[in-house]
């Protein structure tokens, strides 16, 4: 208490002062040099930041042609990619997750700097990658400066500011594919919308199997649907508004004799269920020379339904619906003390609600909610034209929590760096991380949940030392670095009960991560990464392993990924990928070995002149049947998919 009471005070004289004699002074002008705002809350070159980052330009997005910000992060060095199954589809809670450095369940995810997650969930294949101007990936405990979502590292993704040019767009492929949409605005709004469709039904797992049967699971008619709108209502105010609709079908059929009496037979429809996810996000944000107020509104609506039968067949109806509201105030300031001290400190307060609507019983579900406060402060200093240090803390408060379970915490993150030269620098640094539970992690129940109301707040701390080397195209980046989390919160599977309960368990994590950007100014760019890691977490399969302390693997050890642009004239071609090894299986008993995973892309963008534009996008370029989800449930990608798009723009 004494903590939070001292930071506050000091947040409190630093925004009072503000409004007298600090110094303010224009953002830093960095010329073509890459800016990361991210990781420090001020703009700094992105060789200067101490901490392993990596930058994704909208003119690396063009080049390799992907189409949401899923595509474009996945092939990102240390980020795993967990998913479902076919086209980045959601299906309800089943999202596609960013797993950094082999911790699940910790990216925070922001658009402009400002959150847009849902109780720890996101859907970033809703944002159409030709509206962002730069993706800002940083790996490592963001949590002093961020909070309890940023254990594992921040996604910030910066939208064009204005319509570069009005466009349409309009896309055919295989397996009963399209896609359309449209951009339209001035220098001050863009607007955009985009609806995408893959039809064909797909076989997207392994067959199941129950008490005297099989099945097999299976998507279809899977889409997405998309409006963004973006402007300055001033020059000191941005407004944002994001919605998306994600929709699709999952079904299961009976591929072997299920031994009954009944109507039952072989090819029968076991299970049909349509997953409809509806989120809204809404940002208004202030900035003013070192200001920055950022007010937002994160809803989301997710709702399945449909019939299913464990054993009998009779069609049973299955409905689930539930609401998620986070509103909130960030509000920061920076003060530059002199020419070498920068102090940023601000304060932090949202409201969450968590709105499941019924039991698996059918009654009532009340309706949980809590604030969540924050002050945090970050002082950044060089003692010299070669060494620069920063220090950082963070006092994180709940109040009016469903039956008062209310925590506190006091985090402290430091961090240096020494400039060898002008292109050579080292960094290290320490961070305190501290992540609560997710209302929905301690209160859902279902058919397959089991809720645990006693689901405690995890901490950790996170150790880094790294690299950076900037010389004219080529940038070099290398990274070691070790995770210890107490109390991390994990989903545990029960096999026998077939249900899931989140709990507390200890998690490490010890590797290294070397990655190269190599900008050709002709015709040939190259960019590839290495990562090898032992992610492990205390088992929780059985209670005499519990009792040992036995520590299981978990997600992927090795991951090789990497990528070539082509130019020529009008023409550009991208081919990309990212290879997975020594990958485990979570939630199972014991923890098992998967096979690799081989993502592919290839790309081609023919420009006859700048009205026009064609793109030919090629994903699972070698139509490989990867598993690519992590947990007990198995979710095969789908086959390659091709996409033909035309763009005019006017």
């Amino acid at each position: 208490m004494k903590n939070r009471k001292y930071l506050g005070m000091a947040v409190a004289l630093a925004v009072m002062a503000g409004s007298s004699s600090v110094l303010a002074a224009d953002v830093a002008d960095f010329g073509d040099e890459e800016v990361v705002v991210t990781a420090t809350r001020t703009e700094k070159k992105d060789v200067d930041v101490a901490a392993s980052t990596e930058i994704i330009t909208a003119e690396e997005i063009k080049d390799s042609g992907v189409t949401s910000v899923t595509d474009a992060i996945k092939k990102v060095t240390g980020i795993q990619y967990d998913s479902l199954g076919d086209a980045n589809a959601n299906m309800g809670t089943m999202t596609n997750d960013v797993i950094m450095r082999g911790y699940a369940d910790g990216t925070l995810v922001m658009i402009n700097g400002t959150p847009i997650s849902y109780r720890g969930k996101y859907d970033l294949s809703a944002i159409d990658a030709s509206n962002v101007e730069r993706i800002e990936v940083i790996k490592g405990n963001g949590s002093v400066l961020y909070g309890s979502a940023a254990v594992g590292g921040v996604v910030n993704i910066i939208l064009k500011k204005g319509c570069e040019a009005n466009s349409v767009n309009i896309g055919f492929g295989n397996r009963s594919s399209y896609k359309y949409g449209a951009n339209v605005g001035d220098d001050r709004w863009r607007i955009s919308y985009s609806k995408s469709m893959i039809g064909k039904k797909h076989d997207t797992s392994s067959p199941a199997i129950i008490s005297k049967g099989e099945l097999r699971y299976y998507t279809r008619d899977l889409s997405k649907e998309s409006l963004n709108i973006y402007g300055k209502i001033s020059d000191k105010w941005d407004v944002f508004y994001n919605f998306s609709e994600n929709m699709g079908y999952y079904d299961r059929y009976i591929t072997a004799n299920l031994g009954y009496s009944g109507t039952a037979k072989v090819g029968d429809l076991y299970q049909s269920r349509r997953y409809d996810t509806i989120i809204h996000n809404m940002q208004a944000v202030f900035h003013d020379n070192d200001w920055k107020v950022s007010l937002f509104n994160n809803i989301s609506f997710i709702e399945s339904k449909g019939f299913t039968d464990k054993y009998k067949f009779l069609g049973t109806e299955y409905h689930s619906r539930e609401k998620n509201n986070t509103y909130g105030v960030d509000a920061q300031k920076t003060w530059h003390l002199n020419n070498s001290t920068n102090l940023t400190a601000g304060f932090n307060g949202m409201r969450e609600s968590y709105n499941a609507y019924l039991k698996s019983d059918g009654t009532s579900n009340p309706i949980y909610d809590r604030n969540i406060w924050a002050a945090f402060a970050q002082v950044d200093h060089d003692f010299d034209a070669k060494n620069n240090m920063t220090f950082g803390a963070r006092e994180t408060w709940t109040t009016g929590a469903y039956k008062s379970q209310n925590y506190s915490n006091f985090s402290m993150s430091g961090s240096w760096l020494h400039r060898m030269d002008e292109e050579n620098n080292l960094y290290l640094s320490v961070a305190q991380s501290f992540k609560l539970a997710s209302l929905s992690d301690m209160y859902k129940e279902s058919d397959f949940a089991i809720p645990n109301p006693d689901l405690k707040p995890q901490k950790g701390i996170n150790y880094e030392f790294g690299w950076k080397q900037n010389h004219g195209s080529h940038t070099w980046k290398a990274a070691l670095f070790h995770t210890d989390v107490k109390d991390n919160i994990t989903a545990s599977w029960d096999g026998d009960k077939e249900q899931y309960q989140y709990v507390n368990v200890d998690y490490r994590n010890t590797g290294i991560e070397l990655s190269c950007n190599i900008d050709g100014h002709d015709r040939w760019s190259y960019n590839y990464g290495i990562i090898w890691q032992h992610p492990q977490s205390k088992s929780n399969s059985d209670k005499k392993a519990q009792m040992m302390g036995k520590w299981e693997n978990i997600y992927g050890r090795l991951q090789l990924n990497g990528g070539v642009t082509y130019r020529l004239n009008k023409f550009k071609s991208n081919l990309s990928f990212s290879y997975m090894c020594s990958r485990y299986q979570s939630q199972s008993q014991p923890n098992e070995p998967l096979k690799p995973y081989l993502l592919s892309s290839m790309n081609f963008i023919y420009t006859p002149d700048k009205h026009n534009e064609l793109n030919l996008n090629i994903e699972n370029l070698l139509s490989r049947r990867d598993r690519v989800s992590n947990s007990s449930s198995n979710y095969y990608c789908g086959p390659m998919t091709i996409m033909l798009n035309y763009t005019y723009k006017f």
